[in-house]
Parts: C-alpha cells; sequence; structure tokens
C-alpha cells in the first residue's frame, strides 16, 4: 500500500497567533479514516507568529516529537522549567502519567516553524521526561542517520521515545540516492522543502513541499532529490 497526501489535502487550522496544517485527524479537524497510520497520531505543521505564546495544555500517554524548522520556539513546561530550541532542535517528550506544557515565539520579529509529531506508546503510565538535542542541517546533510530511535531497542546515545521508530531527517544536496530498508514495516514520508522522488519496487513517486507518503509495500525505499534546490525530508520508520 502507498498513499500519497498532496499539501493541498492537509486540513488548515489558525487558532489565534498559530497556523496549522494537519496531516491527521487533530482538534476540530474530525475524520475517522484519517485518525492515524500505524502508532502514528499526529504530524502537525505549525508556524507560530512572534513574541506571541500557546496556553498550557495536559497531555498524557502519549511520545511527542517536536523539530524546530525554522525561527526559535520556547518551551515552557513542569515546574516552571523553561527551554529555547533554535532552528535544527530535536525535542522528545514522553507524557506518560500526565504533563502540562506550553511553547512561545520568544522573537520580536520573526516567526517560527515547527513540526509536532505524537506516537501511542508501547506502554502506558510511564515516568514523564523532556530531553532535546540539536542537528544542523549541515550535520543532516547526505547522511541517514536517525535524530530519534527507541528507548527499548537501546540504540545510541540520541534521543529516545517509547515505542518502536526510527526518525530520520536527511537533507539532500546532490543526485546521489538513499536506500531505506523496508523490513516488512511501515514508512511515512513529509517533504519539508524542497522535491524529491521516492522509489518502491517498480513505482516511482514524486514529493513537493508539504506532500507526504504512507508506504506499506514490503520492498526497499529508494530516495533521490529533484530538483536544483537542496531538499529536506522527514522519513518516519515503524511497526
Amino acid at each position: 500500500m502507498i498513499k500519497v497526501v498532496t499539501s493541498e489535502e492537509r486540513h488548515t487550522a489558525r487558532s489565534g497567533p498559530l497556523r496549522s496544517e494537519f496531516s491527521f485527524s487533530f482538534a476540530e479537524y474530525v475524520d475517522p479514516g484519517n485518525a492515524h497510520f500505524g502508532c502514528l497520531l499526529a504530524l502537525n505543521d505549525h508556524m507560530l507568529a512572534p513574541g506571541r505564546k500557546l496556553t498550557p495544555h495536559h497531555h498524557r500517554d502519549l511520545e511527542i516529537v517536536t523539530y524546530v524548522i525554522s525561527g526559535t520556539m520556547g518551551y515552557s513546561g513542569e515546574a516552571g522549567r523553561t527551554e529555547i530550541l533554535k532552528e535544527g532542535a530535536f525535542q522528545t517528550l514522553s507524557a506518560g502519567s500526565g504533563i502540562e506544557h506550553g511553547e512561545f515565539n520568544p522573537s520580536p520579529d520573526e516567526p517560527v516553524r515547527y513540526l509536532q509529531l505524537w506516537f501511542l506508546p508501547d506502554r502506558k503510565n510511564l515516568p514523564p521526561s523532556c530531553h532535546s538535542r540539536n542537528h544542523s542541517r549541515r550535520e543532516r546533510t547526505g547522511a541517514l542517520h536517525p535524530v530519534v530511535t527507541s528507548a527499548a531497542a537501546g540504540e545510541g546515545d540520541g534521543l529516545q521515545i517509547h515505542q518502536e521508530v526510527k526518525l530520520f531527517v536527511p537533507v539532500l544536496a546532490d543526485d546521489k540516492e538513499i536506500v531505506v530498508p523496508s523490513e516488512k514495516r511501515r514508512q511515512h514520508l513529509f517533504q519539508i522543502s524542497g522535491h524529491t522522488e521516492f522509489r518502491s519496487g517498480d513505482q516511482h513517486f514524486p514529493l513537493g513541499p508539504g506532500d507526504a507518503a504512507r508506504i506499506q509495500s514490503g520492498h526497499d525505499l529508494v530516495i533521490r532529490k529533484t530538483g536544483e534546490e537542496p531538499a529536506e525530508l522527514m522519513i518516519i520508520d515503524m511497526p
């Protein structure tokens, strides 16, 4: 199964200073036929206006991954904790038994664009935790190294979540192909910028900014950049 969802097919939402594009049923966008893909419940593409903040809100039993694409995002969490996440920052938040947090934009003149992903955890009522790490575009150019992995697998010393997920965000700057092994798992692709083409078996599909693909094909994915500009792509490999 391969399903391509174009940028235009996403649901656009505006809530005060926040403009969002929802890839899955979320908040006021209710679509029972588009509720999730495997353990991935949400992939929200947010733009928060300069100098604005969101009302703190509560989560439970979710694994949340945030990636700051451009600008600067502020995070306020438990016990008055505040953190500033700059461009290229990734954050993992295990909501577990319950956590309250909020986002804000500390810049007076620059919006912040960030992706926020929600995953079902592999078990409930975990102790809440929050971690972050920066991975620059230069570091990720031409490299297929995971920025988030499974805590249960104990792979590497990077960010981890409580689900069998590997998250890659490579930047493709030349014609070199990258290969994502299938291993009979699901892959979700989200094109952040630029243009790519992926091949699964004998099928070829193009992706432009904001486009996504949901894949469960049993074939390895072969991905290459198309066009002249570098391409940034999020690859989610999951059960």
